[in-house]
């Protein structure tokens, strides 16, 4: 069988199978509340591996470790940046937000208060506005990233990859809305899982071993790879490790993972979920730098193109229709991203900003439109951006994460915050995270990141009712 026939058979039999579960879902997909929070039914199991594969998109597999194989050993900051944003939202978000959530079925919901509350229209306004630009960034970039891949496998353009991604993962989320993308999302979650630890695992053992390994790794002489802060010295190497360790703080602030708390069963076991969650993180993103430094010692990628190191040692290693699986789990981030990032975006539009509400008989009609017109949105900017997978999703994580991120932790933790505290946290937060990563200071992602969140922070603290922690 040919390279490209085995590829194009693993692709077809993991597509068609996300679409089966998408007709499946929608069975059971009623109304739009069930289209957007699927009836608050979500299990431990489901509910983990749906929001970490909700948070951790294609950068995850091919952005980690294009970084590591760019970079050295400064990636390493990733693993607490990057399972640090998990610990702080399984044992923090997850429990309190699921059982203060009430009637909210969206995070502006949440955030801005019922109906009728005091100054809830202008959060209401600026949350959405924010989360539609930052999340169709988002989504361009999966797209990007399904071009690439596609490219990998096909020798074809990029473009063509990301409109078939782009279809594909439009159609199920079409189909059975939230619970679709929260089953497939699982799926998914499994997938990415078994080639962190299978493709690092092969690799290592094409080194001779874990000592192969080790000394292969040691002797790479790039300018700085060796060094934990990537030759910088001072406050510009302590800028650059809290950059990357800032990637852990806008975790919380990811409106298309955190609904999967606000899903989940209120008998569904937290302690199970977050056992699941944390350790499916150390194992992906470990294997991931792993698989990037291994990939550094043995096969010379063309400059620029260091994000293709998953696909180069996979095309190296494994026959092609286990590629074609790889290939796959890829697609699985991807996806596994952007299906949930659309019904976001669908429920600001439709929920959030009311345009439902003037077609109440129409709701779930007008939820699919939603979805299916920033699906082509996403599709298009991603053929006109600049192509950066681990750029451009940081320039939207960090936007989302610094707006919402700091003012849900107050929310949860020490109560209301004053409306206009929480609006002036949002603001200061998601355009200081915009500027930050226009004019950086000090380290690339240290004032997109870290800065514009402490001051989120400081202000939604500051506009909190209480001045005690709750237990």
């Amino acid at each position: 069988m040919e390279r490209s026939t085995a590829i194009l058979l693993a692709l077809s039999v993991y597509l068609l199978g996300l679409l089966a579960l998408g007709f499946l879902a929608q069975r059971r997909t009623h109304d739009a509340a069930g289209f957007y929070l699927g009836g608050k039914t979500l299990g431990p199991w489901v509910a983990a591996l749906a929001a970490n594969a909700s948070s951790s998109s294609a950068w995850s597999l091919v952005g980690t470790s294009g970084f590591a194989y760019q970079y050295g050993m400064a990636a390493l900051w990733l693993i607490p940046g990057c399972v640090g944003g998990f610990v702080l939202n399984w044992w923090l978000v997850a429990p309190r937000l699921r059982d203060q959530t009430g009637s909210a079925i969206t995070l502006t919901d949440f955030l801005a208060g019922p109906v009728g509350s005091p100054g809830r229209g202008p959060l209401v306004l600026v949350a959405s506005l924010l989360t539609l630009a930052s999340l169709t960034t988002y989504v361009a970039a999966q797209m990007q990233a399904a071009g690439g891949a596609f490219t990998h496998a096909f020798a074809t353009e990029a473009k063509l990859g990301i409109v078939l991604g782009a279809a594909v993962t439009i159609a199920y989320t079409l189909l059975g809305g939230y619970l679709a993308a929260s089953i497939t999302d699982t799926l998914q979650g499994l997938l990415m899982v078994v080639v962190a630890l299978v493709v690092p695992a092969a690799a290592v053992a094409h080194l001779g071993g874990i000592d192969g390994f080790v000394e292969a790794v040691a002797a790479i002489d790039a300018e700085g790879y060796q060094s934990l802060f990537g030759g910088r010295s001072g406050a510009a190497a302590a800028a650059f490790a809290f950059g990357l360790c800032g990637i852990g703080l806008g975790y919380p602030g990811q409106p298309h993972a955190v609904n999967k708390f606000m899903g989940m069963a209120p008998g569904a076991s937290m302690t199970t979920a977050r056992v699941v969650g944390i350790s499916w993180a150390v194992l992906l993103y470990g294997g991931m730098l792993v698989l990037g430094f291994a990939a550094r010692t043995s096969w010379a990628l063309p400059a620029g193109q260091h994000e293709d190191a998953l696909y180069e040692v996979s095309r190296q290693l494994f026959p092609p229709l286990v590629d074609g699986v790889i290939l796959a789990a890829v697609l699985a981030a991807i996806m596994s991203t952007v299906d949930s990032q659309l019904l976001v975006c669908a429920s600001c539009i439709t929920h959030d900003l009311g345009l439902g509400k003037r077609f109440p008989d129409r709701m779930l009609w007008l939820a699919r439109a939603t979805v299916l017109g920033i699906g082509v949105l996403g599709t298009v900017a991603a053929l006109q951006l600049p192509t950066n997978v681990f750029g451009n999703v940081l320039f939207a994580w960090g936007a989302l994460g610094s707006a919402f991120g700091p003012l849900l932790l107050v929310r949860l933790c020490r109560g209301p915050v004053h409306p206009r505290w929480a609006l002036a946290s949002m603001l200061a937060g998601g355009l200081g995270a915009i500027v930050g990563f226009y004019w950086p200071l000090l380290a690339p992602r240290f004032a997109e990141l870290v800065v514009s969140w402490l001051l989120s922070s400081g202000i939604a603290l500051l506009g909190s009712s209480r001045r005690t922690v709750q237990a």
